[in-house]
């Protein structure tokens, strides 16, 4: 003797095993979900954080300071945000230290370009008065010139 199974009780345990999976996947979707964003923010607050230091080292004429240090400060708040779980807040924090690196990248390169116009100015007043004074003794020869064969004539 078989026994036959009716279609209704089919259907049920299948809603109820789809109903449990659906509610079991929406409960750990957004934990995992959070957790990668979190591993997300911190990877990009470690990058950035790594970048300060060559930063550090580019900035020899120590121009963009206070600037560096503004930059470590909202480092540190994105941690804090990141850290308290509001990846929205500390994502925009990130985006402005990306701006902040780039103004600081581009301080640190107007400052080279500035200290080398410098050394060529500098380099161009010795060469214009080197040849002001090699012009000078040139005259002044020519002068000499002129009154020896004078006195001794032609």
């Amino acid at each position: 003797m078989t026994r036959r199974i009716s279609p209704t009780s089919l259907i049920f345990p299948t809603i109820l095993m789809t109903f449990a999976f659906s509610l079991g996947a929406s409960v750990l979707a957004p934990r995992r979900a959070f957790a990668d964003e979190d591993d997300d923010i911190q990877r990009q607050i470690d990058t950035q954080k790594s970048g300060v230091a060559d930063l550090e080292h580019l900035d020899e004429n120590h121009t963009a300071t206070a600037e560096l240090q503004r930059l470590k400060d909202w480092l540190s708040q994105a941690w804090e945000l990141r850290s308290k779980h509001e990846p929205d807040e500390a994502r925009g924090v990130l985006d402005r230290c990306l701006a902040q690196a780039e103004l600081v990248r581009q301080m640190i390169t107007a400052a080279q370009i500035t200290a080398e116009v410098a050394d060529k100015e500098d380099k161009l007043k010795k060469t214009r008065d080197e040849t002001e004074r090699k012009r000078k003794a040139l005259q002044d020869a020519q002068v000499k010139r002129k009154a020896l064969e004078a006195t001794v004539g032609p």
